[in-house]
């Protein structure tokens, strides 16, 4: 094989690695050991799992097959999965069996799979199917910041075939080691440190920031937690002002082009051309310690890029929404290929603040329930379910849905595996028509369908009931799990999904979450034993999903109304959750935050918002469309 400079660049790396020494054996052991199927490492944003993985992977032997993804690349799909394996192992035939194939042509072969939590959505299909159809050879490690599922664990044969990884800051030795090879002396390395305590990404930007002033900001980070503001903050008011506002704007993408950052800096007028200032902005991003070239862009660590970001959207919310709504339209204005479609996705999605859409592929924090397909076991469950919150020829109804299309169940589990929740979707196509029939809650749907029919080729799903043990059809942390699964959905009809079917009851309540994002009434409600149910739908357009998320992002960017105060990103994580009716101590365990740095966000959430209580919050967030589904 020809070496390329890429591989130069790996090995480089792997030479200045630093560190990490028990890590590294307890990884090279999980990985040689064939009772061990699958490794989860896991931990922070910046702690260096992605470095550790690769130097790890270089000193494995070279009879060993090393397959890499990087979920931020991958759809979040069985698809999309797939897609991402047949490319990595240069099939040009997209088939599992294929695939199977060729991770069974080597004596051992390793699967790496890093950020991981974004593949959230199919967690459990990687669990349930993906991993057990691969050869016995084949050694998987799952790389991302959360805990991963104790499902793991827990699952029917898992046990004792999992190794859990949690990686934590540098020790003192191994961070000196680190900031001397980075330039600076002892005293200055001590300092750096006392400041960073072992954090690897905020050790490289203390060094890079004591190479210009030897003195470090008057703040200290937590050990293991994120890079501290006070110390992103020095270092970007070292940047050139053009530099920092390219930063800035470039926070505010998943991925920068010159041609995306040409359209982001359009307006600020200093003598140049748009083209001069897009190549002079892309070439100081890509020199910064915290940006990696990918090939479709340059990509900024994103624990720099949120807190970047997050501070735009405190200090200037008007700026950062210009920036948005530039990038949806430049997204919208770009020819799409048939093989970059879940690229453009992802970047429209990734524009979007509402938590619980964008939570489907950038989450803040892994959801509290597992959503997996329903298993025969379940039935007795749902239906227990079904029968506390509707009435009975509803509860009826659903039955014959289970007994007839038991696979478009999907159910939210508690912990001890427990059905919490459940949801209900399938495609029309796919459904029994004398189901549909029988149904008086699906009737309205089938007489819209018959009214508008879609065009040729054109899917549509229906999502036929959602209900939560305790909340029923209302929001609560399963239910609001269940609603994140259904993303999953759209990602794996689009693009030719056009409409998705749903009705609701409580319209009063689920209505300011449901018609900002775009579902109206097919009709009058229809009253089945003293229950009216709304039917409602969702036509996504002619562009399918990304026409939906492109609609979504115009919404969001739009001039606020007079009088009504603008949230912070993070403020809006932290009202959805209080919305969810989480506690502080329970937000700050979701968001990775302390529980007083959450009560400030409530409290700050409450002056803007002028309420005094967290249902009154709850209750502005869902009028104003705040709640998405």
């Amino acid at each position: 094989m020809t070496r390329t400079i890429e591989h130069l660049i790996a090995e480089n790396a792997a030479r200045t690695f630093i560190g990490r020494s028990s890590e590294r054996a307890v990884l090279r052991d999980a990985i040689d050991d064939p009772d061990r199927l699958v490794t989860l490492l896991h931990g922070p944003g910046g702690i260096g799992k992605t470095r550790l993985l690769r130097r790890v992977l270089a000193d494995l032997p070279a009879e060993t097959a090393v397959t890499i993804l990087d979920g931020r690349d991958v759809e979040p799909t069985p698809r999309g999965v797939h897609q991402a394996l047949a490319r990595s192992l240069g099939l040009r035939d997209v088939t599992e069996t294929e695939i199977v194939r060729a991770l069974a042509a080597t004596e051992r072969h390793v699967l790496a799979v890093d950020t991981y939590e974004v593949l959230g959505l199919i967690d459990a299909w990687v669990r349930t199917s993906l991993l057990p159809s691969l050869p016995a050879s084949v050694s998987t490690v799952l790389v991302g910041r959360d805990r991963p599922s104790s499902a793991w664990h827990s699952a029917p044969g898992w046990t004792g075939s999992v190794v859990e990884l949690c990686l934590g800051p540098l020790p003192p030795r191994d961070a000196a080691e680190l900031l001397r090879a980075r330039g600076l002396d002892e005293t200055r390395a001590r300092r750096a440190d006392d400041f960073a305590r072992g954090h690897p990404l905020a050790l490289e930007l203390a060094a890079a920031s004591a190479r210009r002033d030897p003195e470090p900001p008057a703040s200290s980070a937590t050990a293991g937690g994120p890079v501290p503001g006070g110390l992103l903050a020095s270092f970007v008011e070292g940047l050139p002002p053009a530099g920092a506002v390219a930063l800035e704007a470039a926070s505010t993408s998943r991925r920068i082009t010159e041609p995306l950052l040409r359209a982001l800096l359009h307006d600020d007028a200093d003598g140049e051309t748009d083209a001069e200032r897009a190549r002079a902005a892309f070439e100081s991003l890509r020199r910064l310690p915290f940006v990696e070239s990918a090939p479709d862009g340059l990509v900024m660590h994103d624990v720099v890029r949120d807190t970047v970001g997050h501070e735009l959207g405190v200090r200037d919310p008007e700026r950062r929404r210009r920036y948005r709504r530039r990038a949806a339209r430049f997204l919208a204005a770009r020819p799409s290929a048939r093989d970059d479609l879940w690229e453009r996705t992802a970047d429209l999605m990734f524009l979007i603040d509402n938590p619980v859409v964008r939570d489907a592929c950038f989450p803040s924090s892994r959801p509290a329930h597992v959503v997996e397909p329903g298993r025969p076991g379940d039935g007795a469950e749902i239906a227990a379910i079904a029968a506390e919150h509707e009435p009975p020829s509803v509860a009826d109804a659903l039955a014959r849905w289970w007994t007839g299309h038991p696979e478009s169940f999907a159910v939210a589990r508690e912990p001890d595996g427990s059905v919490a929740a459940f949801v209900q979707i399938a495609e029309l196509a796919s459904v029994d028509p004398a189901l549909l029939a029988s149904d008086p809650v699906a009737r309205p749907w089938v007489e819209h369908l018959g009214a508008h029919p879609p065009d040729p080729g054109e899917r549509v799903l229906l999502m036929r009931r959602w209900l939560g043990r305790e909340s029923g059809e209302l929001r609560s942390p399963p239910v609001s799990a269940c609603w994140l699964d259904v993303k999953r959905t759209y990602m794996q009809w689009r693009p030719q999904l056009r409409r998705l079917y749903s009705t609701v009851v409580d319209l009063p309540r689920l209505g300011p979450i449901f018609l900002p994002l775009g579902f109206a009434p097919t009709g009058p409600g229809v009253e089945v034993d003293g229950t009216t149910y709304q039917p409602v739908w969702l036509d996504f357009g002619p562009d399918s999903v990304d026409g939906w998320l492109g609609r979504l992002v115009d919404t969001e960017t739009d001039e606020p109304a007079a009088g009504e105060c603008e949230l912070s990103p993070r403020e809006r994580e932290v009202l959805a959750l209080l919305a969810d009716g989480l506690s502080n101590r329970h937000i700050g365990g979701r968001l990775h935050v302390s529980e007083k740095t959450a009560g400030r966000h409530v409290s700050n959430i409450f002056t803007k918002l002028a309420v005094h209580t967290r249902a009154q919050a709850a209750r502005v967030a869902a009028e104003r469309g705040w709640l998405g589904t």
